[in-house]
């Protein structure tokens, strides 16, 4: 078909004539699934944008460029853009040795190395013995990787976020990234957007007074990161309770795999093990009270 974003399907149906029709042809899970690693000839570059990062990646004879510059969110697009070109790369801004025969390339996703307190763009109270769950994004970081076995170039993230210090003073706390959320309940009402992986979080207040969720931590560096064949990123559930009489909470990853309605691929293990009975903390160091 030359290119064409359309190929013909024949209809018959019986007692009427045959048909022809144009059909969209269909995404392979390889395109959607952008993590794959891919092949750069020597003398070729790959211009890639996944959300907020666009990249421009070149492979010449014993080294590997890189270039990367941010996009403003809002202008950030709903599928991320891989296109392989001949030529060195346009733009350089390192450059990395590697004599090997590999041609092969990998954008490798994982979650931030940090916590994210997330903070509500409205205010948010959840009213004694009651139960939320809250579906939150938080920016991946990529790892570009080449060769086989792979080796790393770089990790960068793919939205650089504000730093933050997140507890009831400066000796006890610790530096994380700052967030912020519309505080969605429905997972539909999420955005399409490549570069951000989902959270299922559940809170539970079981103490006699309302609990204020101006602001959260999310422990991410605790959580392993999966996609989707759509290329669509999740993270496992966590569930924050709030403890009746003591100043302490709970922090409950689960073990199972994110409810996403597809099949998941593990991408990445989780920066940090967490204990199997769950995290107890700090009622100040989860909702910054």
């Amino acid at each position: 078909m030359g290119g064409s974003r359309y190929a013909l399907r024949l209809i018959f149906r019986p007692g009427l004539p045959v048909t022809l029709e144009p059909m969209a042809r269909k995404r392979t899970q390889q395109q959607s699934s952008w993590w794959e690693p891919i092949d750069v000839p020597p003398g070729q570059h790959l211009r890639c944008t996944i959300g907020t990062l666009a990249l421009d990646i070149g492979h010449d004879h014993d080294e590997w460029t890189l270039a990367s510059r941010s996009i403003e969110e809002d202008l950030a697009g709903k599928e991320p853009e891989f296109k392989l070109h001949k030529g060195p790369a346009e733009e350089v801004a390192e450059r990395f040795v590697y004599a090997a025969d590999s041609n092969r390339l990998q954008l490798s996703a994982l979650l931030a190395d940090r916590s994210v307190v997330i903070r509500p763009r409205q205010p948010l109270f959840l009213l004694s013995g009651q139960a939320v769950t809250l579906y939150l994004s938080t920016p991946i970081w990529l790892q570009v990787l080449v060769g086989d076995p792979p080796v790393l170039l770089k990790e960068l993230p793919v939205l650089r976020l504000s730093d933050t210090w997140f507890g009831p003073n400066t000796r006890e706390g610790e530096l994380c990234y700052a967030g912020r959320t519309h505080a969605r309940h429905q997972l539909d009402d999420l955005p399409e957007r490549p570069h951000r992986a989902i959270t299922p979080l559940t809170i539970h207040n079981k103490a006699a007074s309302p609990l204020s969720l101006e602001k959260v931590s999310l422990p991410v560096p605790m959580l392993a990161l999966y996609g989707d064949a759509s290329g669509k990123l999740w993270t496992q559930a966590v569930t924050l309770t709030r403890e009746g009489q003591t100043d302490l909470a709970t922090v409950k990853i689960d073990s199972k795999l994110p409810h996403a309605g597809t099949e998941l691929t593990r991408l990445a293990a989780p920066r940090q093990e967490q204990g199997r009975s769950g995290v107890t903390r700090a009622f100040s160091l989860l909702f910054g009270s």
